[in-house]
């Protein structure tokens, strides 16, 4: 073929398989107590064994290799509604045929209502078989959870559902993109909104003890949604991840994470207006203060979207929300949303209008830990806390970013304790030609849980931070900062340290 009819290539960037797993095990957390905990997985390979494949998706299942990414657990069923935990996984499969077996491991924080996590620190070793359909693979095997300075150490059998496809990653800090159509890649519109909401629970109690009356849940949170091909009666169909924390003092840690599909409906006439419904399933909780049984939680909605520009979208809706326990409510919330459009490979049309600009977006991950210096707790104690933190960001330009964080503790006897956060952070350029970079962060969000005094459980935390770049894809960083609650009721000096990957995503706008 002559080189003027290769069609032009990204630079250094691969459809690299990605699998989504779900698993679930009944853990026992106490003489003849048990939790059912169920698991979602991201993983993608790592190091060699794992080639880059072409970017129509061939060869997604690879031969096996190193494989790493994030988890995040929930309870489902027992009496520990509330109970969360999420950190990183990594492991090594073994390919034979269809079949397959693997061994890995998990660290991260967990924690929930009561104190059998001790500080919260969770460990989950696991081997299993496998068996692959397609994309689409069935595997048994053996876990154990840990709680080393907790009360648990529970060996039990699990099962997992996974399905393997392929993403396109590009350069770390982003490129310019050449035509999408010459690589067969769909443009599928998404969103990612900001969330502010209210359950209504009528009076009545949804405690624990079933003691008192129920005053409304403040909360706040994010949702992602991404579409589907296809449509449905004429709509447009797609996914959705949501997770939401209370931000009033009388559920102070109560924590959601929900999954689920919708669709939504443009007006007539080419209107700015769309009607959407969804619904959504998932674990929620927050031990005595929010009773939802096991943990599990069901929500339906329908609202109506109002474009504001071509990026921008607002959204009213209301619906329901209902779990096994007392925990059943009226839901309102309004959504500020960014809509934009995500690229996967593959041949398959782009529903809706196409973007009007492609680039290659930097983004971040990094996972590591922090340590505060003081945390006040119910006893009115102020001993340290450390913590697992998740951080995503996401560039604006050459110097700013988006972030959302994610924080559980894992010792200082505070199992359970966990906060979500998002803001904006500035960071310099390389400086004179070095490997250092210094920036500056802040951001808001909710907290609370394992007897940490929350007030209302709002917070706010500014940080400086140094990034060492040990290559264009991995850099360390350290953090030094302030975390603040509403009213003053949290107030300390807190250090992390880190290690991040830096890539790419082709996204439009």
């Amino acid at each position: 073929m002559p080189f003027a009819d290769i069609p032009p290539q990204p630079p250094m960037t691969v459809a690299v398989p990605v699998v989504l797993r779900l698993t679930a095990e009944r853990v026992q957390v106490s003489d003849g107590a048990t939790m059912g905990l169920a698991g979602l997985h991201y993983l993608r390979p790592l190091g060699t064994g794992v080639d880059g494949t072409a970017l129509d998706g061939t060869g997604a299942d690879g031969a096996g290799g190193g494989y790493g990414g994030l988890s995040v657990f929930g309870a489902l069923q027992g009496d520990r509604g509330g109970f969360f935990g999420w950190g990183v996984s990594a492991g090594y499969r073994w390919q034979h045929g269809p079949w397959s077996a693997e061994a890995g491991g998990f660290v991260g924080g967990g924690g929930g209502s009561p104190g059998w996590v001790g500080g919260g620190l969770m460990l989950r070793p696991h081997a299993a078989v496998a068996y692959q359909w397609g994309p689409l693979s069935l595997g048994l095997g053996a876990a154990q959870v840990w709680f080393p300075n907790g009360a648990v150490r529970s060996t039990q059998p699990f099962a997992s559902l996974s399905w393997t496809g392929s993403a396109l990653f590009g350069p770390a800090g982003g490129a310019d993109a050449p035509p999408v159509t010459a690589w067969q890649a769909a443009a599928l519109p998404t969103e990612t909104a900001a969330v502010a909401g209210q359950y209504g629970f009528g009076g009545r109690s949804v405690r624990r003890d079933g003691s008192g009356a129920a005053p409304a849940m403040r909360y706040g949170g994010l949702v992602v949604r991404r579409a589907l091909p296809g449509s449905v009666a004429g709509g447009q169909p797609y996914w959705l991840i949501s997770t939401a924390g209370a931000l009033s003092p009388a559920y102070a840690g109560y924590a959601e994470l929900l999954g689920g599909l919708g669709a939504w409906w443009p007006a007539p006439a080419g209107l700015p207006w769309s009607l959407r419904l969804e619904a959504g399933v998932g674990s929620a909780g927050a031990g005595a203060a929010a009773d939802t049984g096991g943990g599990l939680l069901a929500r339906v909605a329908g609202g109506v979207s109002w474009q504001l520009g071509p990026n921008l979208g607002l959204t009213a809706s209301a619906g329901r929300v209902a779990s096994p326990g007392p925990f059943k409510a009226r839901d309102a919330r309004i959504e500020l949303a960014w809509r934009g459009w995500d690229f996967v490979p593959g041949a398959q049309p782009s529903p809706g209008p196409a973007p009007g600009a492609v680039a290659w977006a930097p983004w971040s991950v990094s996972a590591g830990a922090v340590q505060f210096a003081r945390m006040r707790r119910d006893d009115g104690r102020d001993p340290g806390l450390g913590l697992a933190a998740l951080t995503l960001e996401r560039a604006l330009g050459p110097h700013w970013h988006v972030r959302v964080q994610a924080n559980i503790a894992t010792h200082g006897a505070a199992g359970g304790y966990a906060t979500g956060q998002i803001g904006l952070g500035w960071r310099s350029a390389p400086l004179a030609g070095s490997p250092w970079q210094l920036g500056a962060d802040a951001s808001v969000g909710a907290a609370g849980g394992g007897s940490v005094r929350v007030g209302g459980g709002l917070i706010g935390q500014a940080q400086l931070q140094a990034r060492y770049a040990l290559s264009p894809h991995w850099a360390l960083q350290a953090d030094a900062g302030w975390l603040r609650s509403r009213h003053g009721v949290l107030s300390s000096p807190l250090v992390g340290l880190s290690a991040v990957y830096l890539f790419s995503r082709l996204q439009g706008i």
